[in-house]
């Protein structure tokens, strides 16, 4: 069985509204990322939840605070088992650096641009998303969070890039103002992609029928 580059959003505050998606996707998606929402209501514990699971466990937190605080939160994510976590580009390089070098052997670091995928992408907000890219490869860390629009850009740069804002041929964008379908986005170069909403209303579609 292959097993498709897609992280699974669990975008909500209890992991129990998610557990009739989860079992039918072992096996069939990559992972699944844990959001700001669902890490405050549950806690830590959501973590080792989802790896004694099985799933591999993209930590969305897009930390932003100084050098020696993303140290401790990074040292912090890696000891509860997280294999991705992301960290705001904003947060300066020293706090990339301190985050490059205390996540362990087995945590990969995430920058986050500024402009995510609901911000409009115009040729300014490009060269801005392209100069804090170049300023965290700068800095060790191991991939980006990148919108469909900038793939190709990001490529040269980074090989691990991870792109939200997927949706299916026709589906509605809801809040997204940069989207792509998954297979644009894993063509022009993505590693990986981010789903949610997308997965709970087209599951038998995702498990059956998408070839990535």
């Amino acid at each position: 069985m292959s097993v498709k580059p897609i992280f699974f959003a669990l975008d909500g505050k209890s992991i129990d509204e998610f557990q009739f998606e989860l079992k039918r996707l072992e096996g069939h998606i990559y992972g699944v990322k844990v959001g700001l929402e669902l890490f405050v209501s549950e806690g830590p514990r959501v973590v080792e939840k989802l790896k004694n699971q099985g799933w591999k466990v993209f930590l969305d937190l897009k930390l932003h605070d100084i050098p020696n605080t993303i140290k401790q939160a990074t040292r912090s994510a890696a000891n509860i088992g997280a294999d991705y976590l992301t960290i705001h580009i904003a947060s300066t390089s020293d706090a990339l650096n301190e985050a490059s070098i205390s996540k362990g052997a087995n945590l990969k670091i995430l920058g986050v641009s500024s402009a995510l995928t609901s911000r409009a992408m115009s040729n300014t907000v490009s060269e801005e998303v392209h100069e804090e890219f170049r300023n965290a490869k700068e800095s060790g860390i191991d991939g980006v969070i990148c919108p469909p629009s900038e793939i190709s850009k990001t490529k040269d740069l980074f090989d691990l890039i991870v792109t939200p804002g997927i949706r299916l041929k026709n589906e509605e964008k809801n809040d997204q103002k940069n989207v792509s379908t998954p297979e644009f986005a894993i063509n022009s170069g993505a590693k990986y992609i981010v789903m949610g909403r997308t997965i709970r209303n087209n599951l038998d579609f995702i498990i059956n029928e998408l070839e990535l």
